[in-house]
């Protein structure tokens, strides 16, 4: 009896190592890991957005900022023309290169001449009913925003702006302006100038936009009850001023009401807007770069990174400002999201020639990206092209700043035909890699090794 009970032991000894080896010569392991990278990334939607007519401070940076006036994309009625704003911005020039925009339409821009941002047309059409006015910001024309027949002809604008902007994603992003001095929802009304008018009416502008750009991402100087209805993003134009950034942080966190228009606006508490909405804007100019980037330094990086922004311009520290570039570029470490993959295992299953590959992403950045690009493992042949490219199921807009996702992704093929499986997030206008990840290992044209299998042996 002890005699079969223990041969029945051993038999099911060496059948269960015998099941191991098994599985061990079939099934390959491969591991992966990295500390992530701590460079700058001049990455896609993020970091300093320079005006794109000042090609000098474009530069290496990925964003480039532009103005659309009015009276310059509608010099008659009905007749939309943008091929000046290509040409003064070199659009096309940007547009190539792969960087992305920021846009806003400006109906009042105070200058040191008298003059007007609205067409003659419009003008006349609304009867004059504006307000010339000469102040310390500077001169120039502040229209009626309640007249109807300006609501229905910048209904008409928008419409023809989104027509003709967002048929790509070249423009990111779009902040509402159309609105006040510098489309910055305020005027000057101690002057004298007309209050904004009630939340009703400046809400009909806001739904101008939504309209026709619903698939960009909207920003609004303050965050308006429509930030929280339609999960808009907000941009300060105060960056580095302390009073104003730290007032309009508590508006996120806390709402509140903004009394300078005829009756005061909703604003809407919206904490955290960054993990589903950017945050942009730009630097204020009523403090000197050397107060923000020198002498109170370590303030303006505290506000900035307290604000969680993606983006800053157009003003910001151009190239020509050799004397800040080092706090320039900490700034912009600041800025938007830092992806990169921590760690993965590759397994391959011989007899059945199948794969899974899981991957560890984190995001050491203060923001996520806001558009969910595609995400490939990419399946390299010994002479670099690729055999076959398999999609990962990752929202990039999920991946907040700080958080931590686990993507698993199955494919078949026979593993002699491939060399390296690398990983990259496509961008969507051209089809091919265009993010830099936080990682160390090897690139290739955005593509990141994850295992070359030419020179590392099997594991089990």
């Amino acid at each position: 009896m002890h005699k079969k009970k223990f041969l029945l032991f051993f038999i099911c000894f060496i059948l269960f190592v015998g099941g191991i080896a098994m599985y061990a010569f079939l099934n390959e392991k491969y591991e992966y890991a990295d500390a992530n990278a701590e460079e700058i990334l001049y990455n896609p939607l993020i970091g300093l957005a320079p005006s794109a007519d000042y090609e000098k401070a474009v530069g290496e940076n990925s964003l480039v900022y532009f103005e659309v006036l009015w009276k310059d994309a509608e010099p008659e009625e009905g007749v939309y023309d943008f091929s000046a704003i290509y040409e003064e911005n070199q659009l096309e020039k940007w547009k190539s290169m792969g960087k992305k925009a920021v846009m806003r339409l400006i109906c009042d821009k105070p200058a040191e001449e008298v003059h007007m941002d609205i067409p003659d047309w419009l003008y006349e059409k609304t009867g004059k009913d504006g307000d010339w006015y000469d102040t310390s910001y500077g001169k120039g024309y502040a229209p009626s925003y309640e007249n109807e027949q300006f609501l229905e002809a910048h209904e008409k604008l928008l419409k023809a702006m989104g027509q003709e902007f967002s048929g790509d994603n070249f423009i990111a992003y779009v902040e509402l302006g159309s609105i006040g001095h510098w489309g910055e929802w305020h005027v000057k009304y101690a002057d004298g100038i007309s209050r904004l008018p009630s939340e009703e009416i400046c809400s009909l502008y806001a739904a101008h936009y939504r309209e026709a750009f619903p698939d960009t991402r909207l920003l609004m100087r303050r965050p308006f009850y429509e930030v929280k209805e339609y999960g808009l993003g907000v941009y300060n134009d105060m960056t580095g001023e302390e009073k104003s950034t730290k007032e309009w942080l508590s508006w996120i966190e806390n709402g509140g009401s903004y009394d300078a228009p005829k009756t005061p606006h909703r604003i809407a508490a919206v904490e955290e807007v960054w993990n589903h909405a950017p945050v942009g804007g730009e630097f204020t100019s009523s403090l000197s770069w050397e107060e923000m980037l020198n002498e109170e330094f370590e303030r303006t990086k505290e506000l900035i990174e307290s604000s969680h922004m993606t983006f800053i311009g157009p003003n910001c520290p151009h190239a020509n400002k050799k004397e800040y570039q080092e706090q320039a570029d900490e700034i912009r470490k600041s800025l938007g999201y830092k992806i990169g993959i921590g760690s993965g295992i590759c397994r391959y299953n011989k007899a059945l020639k199948k794969w899974s590959v899981t991957l560890d992403w984190n995001n050491q950045g203060t923001a996520p990206m806001y558009y969910d690009w595609p995400v490939y493992l990419y399946l390299l042949k010994e002479d670099g092209n690729i055999a076959e490219k398999i999609p990962v199921d990752l929202m990039l807009t999920s991946l907040s700043g700080g958080s931590l996702i686990q993507t698993k992704t199955l494919f078949s093929i026979e593993k002699s035909e491939i060399a390296k499986i690398g990983i990259g997030i496509e961008d969507p206008m051209f089809e091919c890699p265009a993010v830099r990840l936080n990682n160390r290992q090897e690139e290739e044209e955005y593509i990141y090794i994850l295992w070359d299998f030419t020179c590392i042996s099997d594991k089990d």
